[in-house]
């Protein structure tokens, strides 16, 4: 008798719990996709704006074109797909100039 009381108690939880979980589990992707826009946002504008504080000398120092290229990677890797390339292939040519703090 416990034995088919648990038995029905399980059919009856196992696909309320699994429903909730994949509830759950849409919100999160729904915020997940939300957060990666905004910070794709985000370092789109900082890419921007550092490439137009050193565009007029087209020098960089390395420690600030290093976090240029990390900042870059992270972007690509949420699907940044802008005009970033455009001002990252302009870069190439510029100088880079060496400091201590590398």
């Amino acid at each position: 008798m416990v034995e088919a009381i648990l038995k029905t108690a399980i059919n009856y939880l196992v696909p309320l719990l699994l429903g909730y979980l994949i509830s759950r589990l849409s919100q999160l992707k729904k915020k997940n996709k939300s957060i990666n826009i905004a910070l794709r946002t985000l370092l789109q504008n900082n890419l921007t704006n550092t490439y137009f504080v050193y565009a007029e000398h087209k020098t960089i120092p390395d420690y600030v074109y290093k976090n240029w290229l990390n900042m870059l990677d992270v972007y690509e890797r949420l699907d940044g797909d802008d005009y970033i390339h455009t001002l990252a292939d302009k870069m190439k040519s510029w100088e880079i100039v060496h400091t201590d703090i590398l």
